[in-house]
């Protein structure tokens, strides 16, 4: 989910904790729930996303680093997952 996801990268990314915050809370607004979506979403179509209350060429930013590292998230975890699966 998007909100659990954006909580966890404010660890990562403590200078931007408040613009997290309301990226997240923008997305969600607009029914953009999982983080499937958003990244989808910023690959696709990424002048949908500015369209969104709140976010503009700054949080757009924002996005590409949050879906960044989930992307990164999601291939360390695939490649735990082959090497675990391997023993």
């Amino acid at each position: 989910m998007i909100k659990d996801y954006f909580a966890r990268c404010e660890a990562r990314f403590p200078a931007q904790q408040a613009q997290l915050r309301q990226v997240s809370l923008a997305l969600r607004r607009e029914q953009v729930n999982t983080m499937e979506q958003l990244c989808l979403l910023f690959r696709s179509d990424p002048g949908a996303l500015s369209a969104i209350r709140s976010i503009g060429a700054k949080r757009l930013g924002i996005i590409e680093q949050v879906c960044r590292q989930y992307e990164a998230d999601c291939r360390a975890a695939a490649q735990h997952g082959r090497m675990e699966g391997s023993h």
